[in-house]
């Protein structure tokens, strides 16, 4: 039987609002929220903004003050409840869980450079290995996560958006944790990058055994990555399944409506066809965009529009755009 790694139950986080706050002075951001991630497993966590998606990861990972939110319920690590560890215990613990952030550059410290970043973890949570064997360690993780040894030596302005998230990747599992929260991970990337970091996240993950929660707004990612769903909404969980049972048939309306959200781009015609087509029309057949447009009309399947002002420094190539 697979080890559960992590087992939320009831987790509730309660907020307070300013002083002057015309609502109630306190809010539930999450609300009586369970999940359950096995060893080796990825389960993804959905949402739109604001359902709390964050809030719960940084609630299970003891990254919320106190002073700023109340949290109540049970959160077990490894066995261990995590909200009834304290002072040395939860910094041991820290080495079990990590949390890759949505901002790659942000994430990183500009005065340290890569090779610092990366040995930190290891001068806290391995204090016996010497400042030879960090070094090798580092050097192994850089080209495990695409980039070269002498990567270490440079600072974080240095490096892509790509590159900088490949380096928090690397800080996050030098250590080996057991846990592994991605926090919209690949948000703030290009569309070309994406791909790349999700795919190294799998061979990390297959590596090491390390249980992770990914956590996105993306359906597409969430669908390619993971076992396991979890829908959330107003801080409450009111969908899960299989991965491919819940996208297959979803049950809850909320998690219907986020599905048909998804975006999808009409199928192309057989090749033949396709060649046919091409032969049997001119080049010049209308506006590209009119198949998808919901305001087409038959002139704008049969003339291709210029460009043409339609304001001051405001130019637009659509036969309609005074109507519409």
């Amino acid at each position: 039987m697979t080890e559960i790694v992590l087992d939320v139950a009831n987790l509730s986080v309660e907020f307070t609002r300013p002083r002057g706050w015309f609502r109630s002075s306190r809010f539930l951001a999450v609300d009586g929220a369970g999940l359950r991630i096995g060893a080796g497993e990825t389960v993804g966590l959905v949402g739109e903004s604001g359902s709390g998606k964050s809030t719960l990861a940084r609630a299970v990972l003891r990254l919320l003050r106190p002073s700023v939110g109340r949290v109540s319920g049970q959160v077990r690590c490894r066995g261990l409840d995590m909200l009834a560890l304290g002072g040395a215990q939860l910094r041991r613990h820290r080495r079990n869980t990590q949390l890759v952030f949505q901002d790659p550059l942000a994430c990183l410290n500009p005065r340290m450079t890569v090779g610092d970043t990366l040995q930190e973890p290891l001068k806290i949570f391995r204090p016996e290995l010497t400042p030879a064997d960090r070094r090798r360690l580092v050097d192994t993780m850089l080209v495990k996560v695409g980039l070269e040894p002498q990567a270490a030596a440079r600072y974080p302005h240095q490096f892509s958006g790509g590159q900088c998230q490949r380096i928090g990747i690397a800080r996050a599992m030098i250590i080996e944790p057991a846990l592994l929260i991605c926090d919209e991970p690949v948000s703030a990337l290009d569309v070309s990058i994406q791909g790349q970091i999700v795919n190294l996240l799998c061979d990390m993950q297959r590596d090491t055994g390390a249980a992770m929660l990914f956590i996105s707004h993306n359906l597409g990612i969430v669908r390619h990555i993971s076992q396991r769903v979890y829908v959330m909404y107003r801080g409450r969980i009111v969908e899960t399944a299989a991965c491919e049972q819940l996208f297959a048939a979803p049950r809850h309306p909320y998690t219907r409506a986020l599905i048909d959200a998804i975006p999808s781009i009409p199928a192309r015609p057989p090749a033949d066809e396709g060649a046919q087509a091409a032969e049997e029309r001119p080049a010049a057949s209308g506006c590209p965009f009119a198949p998808r447009c919901a305001h087409a009309a038959n002139p704008c399947r049969e003339q291709v529009p210029a460009l043409s002002e339609a304001g001051p420094d405001h130019w637009v190539a659509c036969l309609r755009a005074a109507e519409i």
